[in-house]
């Protein structure tokens, strides 16, 4: 098959790639449509590290990417919601499809739980084909539900939003601040309003982003402006009473605590690398509640396919380039670039 893999820092290639295998009995193979790329996936591409994980040029290869889309094509003998020709979206990770956990249905118990595509030890998405372990919780039936757009952010980008957003204790008529405007930052605009936010900053040094943040009902704010300061002046010296990090560039790290109110709470997605650091003083007397984590994607899709299939979460506009499998390491220099109108990128499958 076609894939692309990662060679290194800045080195995505298209090239020809082992066909994938069922590797346990409950595993199925997708064909892939269409697949996407993710924010976390540019910490693999700039050489940074994720978890204990350092992506250097001695790295081993893999297929990338853990959001992605298209059909069930074989189906192990312990797969029973799906079949051949089912169309279907993939949840970003999945356990490893073998241990106790995944066996009994909870493969995000899994000791080795990981995404697909930041590593060989789960080969990642976008390629033409890729093997799905724990097919029947990993999956989700997409036929006639959603578009192809909405599919895609239901594999992570979305998912991870809700996560984050929910997590920073969205209170009815609150203030909340969302720190970076990528597809995650701007959905997480876009469910603090469905939560009863009655107003939302929205901070990021990219025009077109926070262009898209205001029409969304956000205030819009350029971090080089000084973002941390207008947020106390037009809330009376309060803060916000929710922050939404999500992005993961450390001076957006570095600026949520600041922006948060007196017993507030502040909620990470973005990845950090080994420098980033909290300030303990500020925990402490600002008695803030500081949460981070990975979403587990699977358990946030009860709560927002109903969202979805309603037209509650529109996500106007979150794809603003497409290219196809083979001009995937062009996609890639294009996405890291974020230049003006660069939101997120899909990717056809041929």
């Amino acid at each position: 098959m076609k894939a692309l893999v990662f060679h290194g820092p800045r080195d995505i290639r298209y090239e020809t790639y082992p066909d994938p295998e069922l590797r346990s009995p409950n595993s199925a193979i997708l064909k892939v449509s269409k697949c996407s790329i993710c924010g976390s996936d540019l910490h693999m591409y700039h050489g940074d590290t994720i978890g204990k994980t350092e992506y250097g040029a001695d790295s081993p290869t893999f297929c990338t990417g853990h959001e992605f889309i298209g059909e069930v094509v074989e189906t192990g003998r312990d797969v029973h919601t799906f079949k051949a020709g089912d169309q279907v979206l993939s949840a970003g990770g999945t356990g490893c499809g073998q241990c106790a956990a995944c066996l009994t249905g909870k493969p995000l118990k899994c000791r080795v739980s990981t995404a697909f595509g930041i590593g060989p030890s789960l080969q990642g998405g976008q390629a033409e084909y890729v093997c799905i372990p724990n097919a029947d919780t990993t999956l989700l039936a997409t036929e006639g539900a959603f578009s192809d757009e909405q599919a895609l952010l239901l594999t992570d980008a979305m998912t991870t939003a809700y996560f984050g957003i929910t997590r920073s204790d969205v209170q009815p008529g609150g203030t909340v601040a969302v720190v970076g405007l990528g597809p995650i930052g701007l959905i997480g605009v876009e469910l603090a309003f469905i939560l009863g936010a009655s107003e939302v900053f929205a901070i990021d040094p990219v025009k077109s982003r926070r262009d898209m943040a205001e029409k969304l009902g956000a205030i819009a704010l350029d971090p080089n402006e000084d973002a941390v300061a207008k947020v106390l002046e037009q809330t009376q010296g309060a803060g916000a009473q929710s922050v939404f990090e999500a992005s993961g560039a450390s001076g957006a790290i570095a600026a949520v605590l600041p922006l948060t109110a007196r017993g507030g709470t502040a909620s990470f997605i973005g990845i950090p690398q080994p420098q980033d650091m909290l300030s303990m003083q500020l925990i402490m007397f600002k008695n803030i509640t500081v949460r981070g984590g990975i979403c587990q994607v699977q358990e946030t899709w009860p709560h927002l396919v109903p969202l979805v299939r309603q037209g509650r979460i529109k996500t106007p506009d979150m794809f603003s380039h497409s290219f196809k499998l083979s001009e995937g390491a062009d996609a890639y220099k294009l996405f890291d670039s974020r230049d003006e109108g660069v939101i997120k990128i899909a990717i056809e499958v041929d």
